[in-house]
C-alpha cells in the first residue's frame, strides 16, 4: 500500500506514493536495529562524535531538497524551514561536542577500600550505557527540528542507540530526505545503515507495533496528550514495561501586570498576539493563556487592533484545520465571551486567527476555555492581580509559565509558584522559541510531559541512557571508559 502527502496551501496531493510499512516490514526494520546496537554503544566516543558530526553535514547536504520538500508538505515558510535545518544540524554538533568529552558517561570509580566504614568497599566502577533501540515518533509541526532526525533521535543516537522513527504522514517526502541522509552518513561511517530506520504510514497500528515490539527499549514523543497518553499505556502494559518520555504541550500561561501594561502597552500587546500566531498557533510553547488585570480595556483594545490586521498560513493538515474549526465554534458559543477575529485565510487549510476574551469566573466554569487549542488562537483571561496567586496553584502542568511585569512588581511569590507547575519559568519574555542550550529545560509536570526530563539541550542524552556498576572485575575486562590506564582519555570521578 501507499499513501500521498497533502499540500496544505491548496489540499493537493505532493509528490511520489510512499510506501506504507506492514507489520512484518516493522518487526524486521526493529530487529535489525537491535542485532546492530551493539556496534553503535561499543564506539569510542571519538569514534561516536564524528558520526554525530557526518549526520549533521549530510543533512546540511541536502538543504535545498529538504526546503522544498518541507515547505510544500508544511505550507511553512522558506526561512521557517531554513532555520529548522539548521537547529537539526546543530543539535547533532552540540552532541557531538559532549559525547568525545565522555562526559555523558559520568564515569565514577570507587576503588577497593579495606579501610572504609562502615564496611569494606569492593572496587565498585560505574558507567551510563544505552539502552539498545529507541522508537522515535516525528511531531506534526516541526517537519526536521523534532521529527525523524530531530532532538529526540539525536540525543537517542548519541547515547548510542539505534533508532526506528515513525515518520509523520504530514510530511513523509521529506522525512524520506532525511533518513537516506542518516543511512549515508552510516554508511561514511563503515557502520550498517540498519541503524537508522524510518517507518511510514497512516495506518494507526503502526503506533502499537513499535511501541509493542520486545526489541524496543525505550520510546520518545512530540505530540498531542491524546497520544502520549496511548504510548504511556501500551509501554505500561507490555511484559516488560518501557519509559516513555513524551512531550505533550501545554498551555503556556502568562501573567500581564498592570505596572507592565503601563510601561509598554502596545508592544506588549502585539508581542502577545504574534508570540501566539507564530507559525500558525501550532507550537506546543504558544502563549494559549493569557492573564491580564480587571480593567485593561485599553490595552485589550490594542490587541483587537492588532490581530485585526494579520492573516496567518495554512495549518498543517486536513485533521488539524478541522480540529481547530470545531474548538472555534464551541468557545464562540460560550455566554461572557468577547470574541476576536483576524483575517481569514480560505486557500487551503486555512484558518482564521481567533482571541477569546473573558473573565476568571466565566473561565472556571468553561473547560473548554482552559483546554489547550492547536492554532492561531489563545485564551485572553481578566481577572484582579491579588488573585494570581490562586489562579497558578490551579494550572496543570505547563511547559513554560510567564510573567510581564515591571521592576515595580514584587513577583518572587508567582514566580516561586510557577516553577512548581512549569519546567521554564520566564520574565518579561515570550515562551515561543526554544533555545538548543545546555541550560535549557523543554518539559515540565504532567500532562506537559511524562517524565520531568527534557527534550531539548544535551541533557536530553540522558534519558536513554541506563547507569550500570561493574564490581571486582579484573582491568582486561572492564568497559574502556573505567579502566585505570583511561584508553578513551573520558571525565573519571574516582574515590
Amino acid at each position: 500500500m501507499t499513501f500521498l502527502a497533502v499540500q496544505p496551501v491548496d489540499g493537493q496531493n505532493y509528490g511520489s506514493p510512499i510506501h506504507e510499512h506492514s507489520e512484518n516490514e516493522v518487526r524486521d526494520l526493529i530487529a535489525r536495529a537491535a542485532r546492530e546496537a551493539q556496534n553503535l554503544a561499543k564506539l569510542s566516543p571519538q569514534k561516536q562524535a564524528q558520526l554525530l558530526r557526518a549526520i549533521a553535514e549530510s543533512i546540511e547536504s541536502h538543504r535545498a531538497e529538504l526546503i522544498t520538500s518541507a515547505c510544500a508538505e508544511t505550507g511553512l515558510p522558506e526561512g521557517r524551514i531554513g532555520g529548522e535545518i539548521t537547529r537539526t544540524t546543530v543539535q547533532f554538533n552540540l552532541f557531538a561536542q559532549l559525547v568525545e568529552t565522555g562526559r555523558h558517561l559520568r564515569v565514577v570509580i570507587d576503588k577497593a577500600d579495606p579501610n572504609y566504614s562502615p564496611a569494606p568497599r569492593p572496587d565498585i566502577r560505574r558507567q551510563n550505557q544505552p539502552l539498545g533501540v529507541v522508537a522515535i515518533f516525528a511531531a506534526s509541526n516541526f517537519p526536521l527540528a523534532f521529527s525523524v532526525a530531530g532532538g529526540d533521535s539525536a540525543s537517542a543516537l548519541a547515547s548510542g542507540n539505534a533508532v526506528v522513527a515513525k515518520g509523520h504522514p504530514s510530511h513523509p517526502n521529506t522525512c524520506a530526505i532525511v533518513e537516506g541522509a542518516v543511512k549515508s552518513a552510516l554508511k561514511s561511517s563503515e557502520l550498517s545503515e540498519d541503524l537508522f530506520s524510518v517507518v511510514q504510514g497512516v495506518n494507526p497500528q503502526i503506533t502499537h507495533w513499535l511501541a509493542n515490539d520486545e526489541n524496543v527499549k525505550a520510546i520518545g514523543f512530540t505530540g498531542s496528550e491524546n497520544v502520549g497518553r496511548i504510548l504511556i499505556d501500551i509501554a505500561s502494559k507490555r511484559e516488560v514495561p518501557i519509559p516513555v518520555f513524551a512531550e505533550m504541550g501545554s498551555l503556556n500561561p502568562v501573567f500581564v501586570t498592570s505596572a507592565a501594561i503601563s510601561e509598554r502597552s502596545l508592544e506588549l500587546a502585539k508581542g502577545l498576539v504574534d508570540s501566539a500566531l507564530l507559525g500558525s498557533g501550532q507550537f506546543c510553547t504558544k502563549p494559549g493563556l493569557v492573564f491580564v488585570p480587571a480593567s485593561s480595556d485599553g490595552f485589550l483594545a490594542e490587541i483587537k487592533d492588532h490581530l485585526a490586521t494579520l492573516k496567518v498560513g495554512p495549518l498543517l493538515s486536513a485533521s488539524i484545520a478541522k480540529r481547530y474549526s470545531a474548538a472555534i465554534s464551541e468557545l464562540s458559543s460560550v455566554g461572557a465571551v468577547k470574541v476576536l477575529a483576524g483575517i481569514t485565510n480560505e486557500a487551503g487549510f486555512g484558518a482564521t486567527p481567533t482571541i477569546f476574551v473573558t473573565d476568571w469566573k466565566t473561565a472556571q466554569s468553561h473547560p473548554a476555555l482552559l483546554e489547550e487549542h492547536f492554532g492561531p488562537t489563545t485564551v485572553v483571561i481578566s481577572a484582579d492581580e491579588s488573585q494570581y496567586l490562586s489562579i497558578a496553584s490551579s494550572l496543570k502542568g505547563q511547559l513554560t509559565a510567564t510573567i510581564q511585569g515591571s521592576s515595580k512588581d514584587s513577583v518572587q511569590p508567582l514566580m516561586q509558584l510557577l516553577s512548581e507547575h512549569a519546567g521554564r519559568v520566564i520574565w518579561n519574555g515570550f515562551p515561543t522559541g526554544v533555545a538548543v542550550t545546555e541550560a535549557m529545560q523543554h518539559g515540565g509536570p504532567w500532562p506537559a510531559s511524562s517524565t520531568h526530563t527534557t527534550s531539548v539541550g544535551i541533557d536530553a542524552i540522558y534519558r536513554f541512557m541506563r547507569p550500570v556498576a561493574y564490581q571486582s572485575f579484573a582491568q582486561d575486562v572492564l568497559p574502556e571508559a573505567l579502566k585505570d590506564s583511561n584508553p578513551w582519555k573520558v571525565e573519571q570521578k574516582i574515590n
